[in-house]
């Protein structure tokens, strides 16, 4: 009598091949198919862990991978005609974009240091011009918004708030070439509405005034501020203790 034999379990070949095809551990070399090329570590089939990355294109990135984005620390550079490599950005990544703190040089030779969102400049940073100029504050995606300072070229420089990239709300201007302080509200830019006094270096200034300025007074002064709908809309906000004494002390 012939007895039943429950058949045995097997893997077929095309799902073993495709198994052993999986990825994991430290390769030495791995090209895609436009010649990219990865050297680093895999976790099933996904970049993960340290790794290098050449494109194509010229980029190179050294630094740490998560599910196959650039997540953790890393470098990444372009070449150069002469085959050698420039950095373009070193810090913090997330999913493949710079996020956290980070270095980013420009083409143009300007160098930001500071806090990055999903690759644009976003929270407290410096940042330092090719033209001599530097700003220290903070950003809103890649703009200046909130407090912060812009020293221009010739040592002046402006202290208050931002919107929008542009100088608005409550401030302070010191022009540093007269010996003066004009303290006030900017709407884009502009001063719309100041107060002139000597500051107490003016006799070592390059051109400072003959005389101290003349007290002026505006007949209801305080009326008017009152009645100005821009003034009250001014947000003074929430400065951070460090930074208004590092402010301060300058």
């Amino acid at each position: 009598m012939p007895f039943y034999h429950k058949p045995r379990n097997f893997t077929p070949l095309l799902i073993a091949a495709e198994k052993k095809a999986v990825k994991n551990g430290q390769h030495h070399a791995i090209f895609t198919s436009r010649f990219d090329k990865y050297i680093g570590d895999w976790k099933k089939d996904l970049k993960e862990g340290k790794g290098v990355f050449v494109t194509c294109t010229g980029k190179l990135y050294e630094g740490d991978w998560y599910k196959g984005y650039r997540h953790g620390f890393g470098a990444l550079s372009n070449k150069l005609p002469n085959g050698t490599y420039k950095l373009e950005y070193r810090g913090e990544w997330v999913r493949g974009k710079p996020e956290g703190t980070g270095w980013r040089y420009y083409e143009n030779g300007d160098i930001y240091f500071g806090f990055w969102k999903k690759g644009f400049r976003h929270g407290y940073g410096k940042l330092w011009y090719t033209n001599g100029t530097f700003y220290v504050g903070y950003w809103n995606i890649n703009k200046r918004e909130g407090l912060g300072m812009f020293v221009q070229e010739n040592g002046n420089r402006y202290e208050g708030n931002w919107e929008n990239d542009t100088k608005n709300g409550i401030g302070r201007f010191y022009h540093l070439h007269s010996g003066q302080l004009q303290e006030g509200c900017w709407q884009q830019d502009i001063c719309v509405m100041s107060k002139m006094s000597d500051i107490e270096i003016r006799q070592f200034c390059d051109f400072p005034t003959e005389y101290p300025l003349p007290y002026n007074s505006l007949q209801d002064s305080r009326r008017i501020l009152e009645e100005s709908q821009f003034w009250l809309q001014q947000r003074v906000g929430v400065i951070k203790k460090p930074l208004k004494y590092c402010i301060d002390q300058m």
